[in-house]
């Protein structure tokens, strides 16, 4: 099935801003929400979706047409 169905919003969010290469910080900034807690959900993202590393998350998100 599809890795990112089991996301919640808020972390189809982030994915979002982390498929563009965009910074925890300036994710942090962007949402206003505390660095800690981006690290959080994108630790979380990695392991709903299995993906090692950002260059796996960008290769499922094409494999699954997730627009970013």
């Amino acid at each position: 099935g599809n890795p990112f169905a089991s996301l919640a919003p808020r972390e189809l969010e982030i994915l979002h801003y982390v498929l563009k290469g965009v910074g925890t910080k300036e994710i942090s900034e962007t949402l206003n929400l505390k660095m800690n807690t981006i690290s959080t959900v994108k630790t979380r993202i990695f392991e709903k979706t299995n993906a090692g590393n950002i260059k796996e998350l960008m290769e499922l998100a094409t494999l699954y047409n997730v627009n970013y």
